[in-house]
Parts: C-alpha cells; structure tokens; sequence
C-alpha cells in the first residue's frame, strides 16, 4: 500500500471519532442516571460485578481526592448516553448518592463504616456532591456508530478482564443475540444455576446466556464439531449474528422444548450429578450437554412417553454415574473435548430411548 493511501487511511478513521471531554461533579451524574439521561445497561454492557466493598472503596477514593479513572459514554441521541466503560463507577455513585448500600470496610476512614450518605455529616454530604469532578469523555452522535463496541473492547483489556461470554455480547450483537439473553429468563435454567437475583454470580458473569449459547451450538455440530467449544460458540454467534426470522423461531423452540422435557424428566436433579445417596447440588456443563442434546434428539411423543418412566431415567442416570467411568469422567474431566462431548450425548440418548 502507497503511503498516502495509508495516510487516507489514517485520516478517516481519525474522522470517525468525535469526542469531547468535559469534568462532572457525583451529584450531576447520579442526576443525569436518576432522569434516565444515562442508560446504565447498554445491551452490550457486562452485568453488575461490584460487591459493597469495592463501591464502597471507589466512593473513599472521592473522600481522600485520589485520582479516579475517566468515564467514557456514547451520545445515543441529544441529551441521551450510553456508558461505554465506567459502568460500576456511575453505578457506585448513584447508588450511594441514593442512599442505597452503606459504606464497609474503608481503610482510611473506618469511623464511616456503615454510614449511608444520608447519615455522613452535612459539610461531608456537600462536599462529596459537589467537590469531586470526574472526567467524561463523550463520543458524540456523528461518530461512526460501531465505534463504541470497539472502544469498549479496547478499554476493557485492561483491568477485570471480561470472560468469554461478555465479549460474545459485545462483539456479535443481533438478533441472535437478544434471543439469547431472552431465552436465559428461562425460569427453570435459573433455578438450576441459582439465580435468585440480578446479584447472584451466575447472572453478573453471564452464564446463564452462555448456557443457552453452548446449547445452541452442541444442538447444531456436537457429531462433527472439532477444537475448541468455546471457539466453536465464537463462531456459531458470527455465522447466524443476523439470521432469518425462521431460523430464529426454530431455535427458541428448541431450547425452551428441551428445558421443559429435562425439567419435566429429572425435575430437580436436572443437569446435576449423583454422589452416594443424594445429588450434588450444582448445575454440570457436562450433564446439561449430554441431556439437553439428547432431548433435542427425540420426538415429542416420543419424550412424552418417555415422562411416564421418569424414575426409570433417573436411576439409569444414577447407574450410568456409578457404573460407567467413562460416562462419569465425560462429565466432569476435559468436558469440552469432542469425542467426550459426543460420548456423553451418546449415553443419555441411549438412557432415554430405553424409556420410551
């Protein structure tokens, strides 16, 4: 490439990005948040992962006037944002500002533990309002619309990382992708990861949505997939990102058909395994594949008959656990390995058919 096709090159990009910088004060912020000016759950936003004491260390951090990371929002529309990086932060401040957590586990000013903004002294309550500016830089509305994806990427390399799922959401946003998020409310995928609230871990890391994607994708290659599982989810999510109505229809029937027949089937023991006399009590990415896929494979009278011998599955199931080392270790050794994916698919079908 000629140089100045390379400076062309470098020219537009810099045209594509239009930002401005300006100081805010906490109370400005938590405003804009409280007016809904600040959308604080961008569909391509990690979920929430501060727990008190880190909001409770961000809001010290303003007290003892120590240097806070800027805050970076796209403009949506005039007067509208989107947080592109900053998400905890403007979570932390509003909250607190809203008297919503009380502080824990300061490390400087220990005498505020367990205040609520509402309790800390007048001048303090001004000050911390008013006083600390955080820096905001703002992409404006004539920036190239993708760009904030790719800024948000960028900026989250650095500091807690984002795990696999969370990229997946930014970087193969569609309509697929909403589909996934939606089918994860599934109330019984919710039980079985221990989702109560939009705190418990599986929500804020995603697994629930990964879940939904992992069997989604063993659904379609799990007889020919080859490497990496996590990569083939990669590339399910690129291949169908802007898929045809009809294929979207398909799929949520599939998922939400079988998680009601492994609810219906094993009930509570659904994607768990059996040790000794009871079932542990934690949802196994190796069993949910091998009965989820298994389900997929059968018809629907075939499955409803197999719902009048439910007893006979589930101590097949807890057989095949006891009795079969290799099943046992397909489940819970190198899970995501080819031929142990497909063995422990193999064994559950072979479990279901008996019943029907």
């Amino acid at each position: 490439m000629k140089p100045v096709e390379i400076t062309r090159l470098f020219l537009d990009a810099q045209d594509d990005l239009v930002l401005q910088a300006s100081d805010l004060s906490l109370d400005t912020i938590a405003n804009m948040v409280s007016r809904g000016s600040i959308d604080v759950a961008p569909s391509f936003q990690r979920r929430e992962r501060w727990e008190s004491e880190r909001q409770s260390a961000l809001i010290e951090s303003f007290l003892l006037n120590i240097p806070v990371p800027p805050i970076y929002l796209s403009e949506d529309d005039f007067g509208r944002y989107s947080i592109i990086d900053g998400k905890q932060r403007i979570i932390s401040i509003t909250a607190f500002l809203n008297n919503e957590f009380r502080l824990k586990n300061l490390s400087a000013f220990q005498e505020l533990d367990g205040f609520h903004y509402k309790d800390l002294p007048a001048e303090l309550r001004n000050a911390l309002a008013i006083r600390p500016y955080l820096r905001v830089v703002t992409l404006l509305k004539q920036s190239h619309p993708d760009l904030k994806y790719q800024v948000f990427l960028r900026l989250n390399r650095g500091g807690e990382r984002l795990n696999a799922q969370e990229i997946r959401n930014v970087a193969f946003r569609g309509e697929l992708n909403d589909l996934i998020y939606r089918l994860a409310e599934n109330d019984f995928l919710r039980r079985q990861l221990k989702i109560t609230s939009d705190k418990s871990s599986a929500y804020r890391n995603m697994s629930d949505a990964e879940y939904v994607l992992r069997f989604l994708t063993l659904s379609d290659r799990w007889e020919d997939f080859s490497g990496s599982l996590s990569r083939s989810m990669d590339e399910f999510m690129m291949h169908f990102q802007h898929p045809a109505h009809s294929f979207l229809s398909n799929i949520r029937h599939q998922f939400e058909r079988c998680i009601h027949f492994s609810e219906a089937i094993w009930d509570e023991y659904a994607f768990k395994r059996p040790v000794g006399v009871g079932w542990r009590d934690l949802l196994i990415a190796g069993m949910y594949d091998a009965q989820m896929v298994a389900i997929s494979l059968l018809q629907d009278h075939e499955l409803a008959s197999i719902t009048n011998k439910k007893q006979q599955v589930v101590d097949a199931t807890i057989e095949a656990v006891e009795n079969n080392e290799a099943f046992d270790e397909a489940i819970r050794t190198a899970t995501n390995t080819p031929s142990r994916i497909r063995y422990r698919v193999q064994i559950m079908s072979d479990i279901l058919r008996a019943a029907i």
